[in-house]
């Protein structure tokens, strides 16, 4: 992966979306883990990403060979959050997207024990509800071969104003 992940490009060579993984996500590499958004239906709400495991990711384990299955909550999460921020500008062009906090997860299934360096995972993050604050996502990862190896259900509340929120929270 590399430090700065780009949006994939179609064939036409235009971008999936025009933003950057940077502009979408709050996280800055290393914690981007993500490669590539590869799809985005904004009728849907649904995208998909990539990623291709390689040992200089940061949670490479080398006598696994990979990056151990627990990862896929965060894989799931930044593919929500992608997809999240992809709606906010689809809506809202000129404002910038509104982070989340992670809340839980629901029916979470690891179908393999980590993510073998070399592959390609495709993880998919579908809104199946959301209003002004909070939002659920079905989420799957499978692999070149169309193999599911995870999928659960995030939950994730969006504040309005999130420094704010944080602030009154450390103040609570």
């Amino acid at each position: 992966m590399s430090a700065t992940p780009t949006l994939e490009r179609a064939t036409s060579g235009a971008p999936v979306v025009p933003w950057s993984l940077e502009d979408l996500l709050p996280h800055r590499a290393p914690m981007i883990l993500l490669d590539a958004v590869e799809s985005f239906d904004a009728e849907a709400r649904r995208l998909t990403a990539k990623v291709t495991i390689t040992p200089e990711q940061i949670f490479f384990f080398k006598g696994e060979n990979g990056v151990p299955n627990w990862v896929a909550i965060e894989y799931m999460a930044q593919a929500s959050a992608l997809l999240a921020g992809c709606w906010d500008r689809h809506v809202a062009p000129d404002r910038p997207t509104r982070p989340g906090l992670l809340l839980g997860t629901r029916k979470l299934e690891l179908k393999c024990a980590c993510f073998t360096a070399g592959q390609t995972y495709h993880v998919s993050a579908e809104d199946v509800f959301s209003d002004a604050d909070a939002a659920s996502f079905a989420c799957t990862i499978v692999d070149d071969a169309g193999a599911e190896v995870a999928a659960a259900t995030l939950n994730a509340y969006r504040p309005p104003d999130l420094k704010q929120f944080l602030k009154e929270q450390a103040q609570s």
